[in-house]
Order: C-alpha cells, then structure tokens, then sequence
C-alpha cells in the first residue's frame, strides 16, 4: 500500500511527519510523492487557531474526493486537530477511516496497516510522546536544514494559547540524545539545525541534572553542523547567567523572542510575566553581547482589552527597538483558553487595520536595515533553486530562519545545499539580491 502523507502547521508539526513517514518507511510501505498515487493518504493537521483548523478541515475533505477519483482506500489524519478534536472528527467526517493524536505517534504504522477498514482509533491519552535519535525519520525536504525538536509541551498558560491543551505540559529530551541527533544530522549532509518547541527556553527544568538550553547550546558547539539556530524563545526566561552561555555558545547571531505586545497591560492580561521595559533591555543586551545579531519576534494585536492607548504603547515599543524580522497576527479566541471570556473585546476589522499598521511600521524598519547591507559580502546558505525565475538559485545569511524571513536572490553559479560567500548588490523589500564575491 502506497502512503502520502501532507503535513500542515509549524516546523514541529514537520518533525512530527518526518519521523511518521521513517517509521513506515521502515516497516516497508512505500511511499507516493502525489496523493493521487497513494492508496493511504495521511493528513498531518494543526489546530493552533482558527485559519489553521479550517485549512486543515478544507485538506481533508479536498484529499476525501480521491477516495472517488484516484487510488485512495484509506484516509488518515493525525497531529493536533484530532488529538483535540478526534471525537468530533470521527462522529462528523464519515470519510475519515482513522485518526491518531499527537500522543502516540509510533502507532500510525499499524494504524496504515487496518486503514483498508475503517478503523475508529482516537488516542485521547494524555500528551507525553518524546521521540529520540533512534528514531526513524525521513526527511521531507531537499534543503540543506533539518527541524530538530527539544522538547515538547508548555508550561506557561498564557491566556491566549491553546498549546498546553494538546501538547501537554513542558518535557525535554535528554541532552545527549539531542546531540546524537544533531551530529547523525550533519554526518547526513545537513548543514543547519534549527531547534524548536513550545518554550525552548524552559529546556533542561524538568530532567534531573539536565542543565538548561545555554548548556546544551554548548555541548551542540562541539559537534560537527555548522549552523545552529535556536527558535522560540520566551523573554521572561532570560536571565544575565543565559545571555552569558548565549554569548559563548557556537550558534547563529539570530535571536528568535517572541514579545506578543508593547503594552503592559496586556502583557498581563495574556499572562507573559514579562514587562516591555524589561524585553527592551533584554534584547539590548542581548546586542550588546553578540555582535551583527539578527532578532525576529512576533505581536499580537486585537487582543481582548486592547485599547487604542494600548495599541499606541505597541508601536512605541515597536519603533524603540526595531525588530529585524517580526510577524504579526490577530487575535483568535481560543476554546478551553480564559481570554475569550475577557471584557472588551476588539472588533475583527479593527484588529485587521492595526495589523496592517504594524506591518507598515515594520516594512519601514526592514527596508532601512536591509539598505545597509548593500556592499557588504556575508556567509549564504544556499538552500536550492530559486522560486523567482530571474535567478537561478535562493539562500540565506545567518539573520534569515528558513520560510519566515526572506532570502538572499543568488546571481551566478552556486551549488545548492552548500555555503558561499556573497556580495549584497540590491534590496527587493523583504529579501536581498547577492552575487558570488
């Protein structure tokens, strides 16, 4: 039986199928590039919030149709919708003929082999799953990085989020698992590991003599992949003892903290344990310390209680200290989440407008910091072919995460999955325009 498996959502949802698919790779199915060649279609679902539960209901039933036109026999979603919703999903979409949350993933190999019948298997066991570096995974990419994830779950409870629901509380995997993955990974040819969870900075608390995410980040220096890049960091984490082991470490000048707001008052009402005051002086010190750092973040607005007031304190903030990257997005009431319930809650066209302003503060920002790049020569990350057909191959500098935060346009010969060294010439917005110095 031939699988294809789609994955939807975040890079962690990303891990979670490449080690599905090494798992059944192992167990022998074959696999289908197209899903019209499979006679398994596996749908790897998110649930963060509502966008991305609808495009995972509209991929489902979008993939339920080749039950009719193509070779599919079987349709099977697992990830986070169903590992919130499976019940639901199950008593509603007669198409699907198995789920599996995000509990278990080592059972999706004999869930494809009873998928021919419908087989009404939803995991609703407490989330507690952590894979290790014996793993089987199959990475889904042709690209030069791999996703390798830290730890799982989240502790913090902010009002907003949903995560803790189906992802459960904070684990992490021992450290040197972590560092045997990392250094299988570059034995493989990757050339850049990008580590992830829910709150990467919590890594280490809950294992006995585990140390914490400086230490690890440490002991990754030694191994042989020449980027490392920690993502999601949580500011209220941060003390001067991390910043110093940040500083010593051999990672990527890149600073991934996500803020969520500018003002302190919602920064309370969402439950971050953080002031603005103290994030600026966190990320001011952080620049202090690590010479051409990069720093991404994302916002929130339209978060219930945001007043005009409070909006105005966000983009102060905002223009205070010039994120490099940054993302925004508007506020989704969360089932099961205390924010909902909140007074005062911000019309969906109003928070549309102030993220349209937050956008065009930070367009602003990124294309004055980009124009001082021009004439400089950086280290590129050559990821592959270019999607734009006027040149011929994309990469990356150290400042930019894969798929989020632009791409340096190569001109000239380079070879992909390899580092060159690049001349900046011009400036499109977002990205950059390189040649081979």
């Amino acid at each position: 039986m031939k699988v294809h498996l789609t994955t939807l959502g975040c890079p962690k949802n990303q891990v979670d199928s490449e080690l599905m698919l090494g798992m059944l790779t192992e167990a022998g199915f074959p696999l289908a590039a197209r899903p019209e060649d499979a006679e398994c279609l596996i749908v790897n679902t998110c649930a963060f919030i509502d966008r991305a539960r609808e495009e995972s209901v509209a991929t489902i039933l979008e993939l339920a149709r080749l039950k009719e036109t193509g070779r599919c026999r079987a349709l099977i979603v697992t990830g986070c919708l169903t590992q919130r919703y499976g019940g639901e999903i199950l008593r509603e979409m007669p198409e699907v003929d198995g789920i599996l949350g995000t509990s278990n993933l080592t059972r999706i190999v004999d869930l494809v082999r009873q998928a021919a019948n419908r087989h009404d298997w939803a995991t609703s066991a407490p989330p507690g799953y952590l894979y290790d570096a014996t793993t089987p995974r199959l990475l889904s990419a042709t690209v030069p990085y791999a996703y390798v994830k830290i730890a799982e779950g989240c502790d913090m409870g902010c009002t907003f989020c949903a995560i803790p629901q189906f992802r459960g509380r904070h684990r992490s995997r021992p450290r040197a698992d972590i560092v045997r993955e990392v250094e299988a990974l570059a034995a493989r040819g990757v050339q850049e590991a990008i580590l992830v969870s829910q709150d990467t900075l919590a890594y280490g608390r809950d294992l006995p003599n585990g140390g914490d995410i400086g230490d690890l980040l440490l002991a990754l220096g030694e191994t042989r992949m020449p980027w490392i890049r920690p993502m999601y960091l949580h500011p209220a984490h941060v003390s001067d003892r991390l910043i110093a082991k940040w500083q010593c470490a051999r990672i990527v000048p890149y600073l991934d903290m996500p803020v969520q707001h500018g003002d302190d008052g919602i920064l309370r009402s969402m439950r971050r344990a953080v002031t603005a005051r103290r994030m600026t002086e966190v990320v001011a010190a952080f620049r202090d310390a690590i010479p051409d750092l990069a720093v991404r973040t994302t916002v929130l607005v339209g978060f219930p209680g945001e007043s005009e007031a409070a909006f105005q304190h966000l983009l102060e903030f905002l223009d205070a200290v010039r994120f490099d990257r940054l993302g925004v997005f508007t506020y989704s009431p969360e089932e099961g989440t205390p924010s909902p319930g909140f007074p005062d809650q911000v019309d969906a066209e109003v928070a549309a407008e102030r993220a349209a302003i937050v956008q065009d503060l930070q367009d602003r920002i990124v294309w004055e910091e980009n124009a001082k790049l021009v004439g400089t020569v950086t280290d590129v990350l050559v990821d592959g072919p270019s999607e734009d057909p006027a040149f011929a191959f994309e990469g990356r500098t150290a400042g930019q995460a894969p798929e989020i935060d632009g791409v340096v346009y190569l001109r000239g010969r380079f070879e992909p999955g390899r580092f060159a060294r690049a001349s900046i010439v011009e400036v499109e917005g977002h990205e950059l325009v390189g040649e081979r110095a």
